[in-house]
């Protein structure tokens, strides 16, 4: 998962549509990539939300992910996040899913 901060100079409506409508077809050709996530976070009332925007990013394992980064539809991934995006905060997740 990785959490983005849109950057200053952007409303979050400008923001939503580059991720969505720019980033998020040049992400989705990254290989091995299995499912893409765009979470779009809501403006809690009375006050401002540190994130705008929280990414799944789903491989089969850590060196599927290493390589789909490492590539030339990787690097230009990263490249294009800093259009939108002012800072990021990378989270490495292992899933428990429960049984309800």
């Amino acid at each position: 998962m990785i959490l983005l901060k849109k950057r200053d100079d952007m409303t979050d409506e400008e923001f939503a549509d580059y991720w969505l409508h720019i980033h998020v077809p040049l992400a989705k050709k990254m290989p091995g990539v299995r499912k893409y996530v765009a979470n779009l976070v809501r403006k809690p009332p009375e006050r401002e939300s540190q994130y705008q925007g929280v990414v799944e990013l789903w491989f089969d394992n850590i060196q599927s992910m290493k390589t789909a980064f490492a590539s030339a539809g990787g690097r230009l991934t990263g490249e294009d996040t800093q259009k939108f995006v002012s800072d990021m905060t990378v989270l490495y997740i292992d899933e428990h899913e429960m049984a309800l």
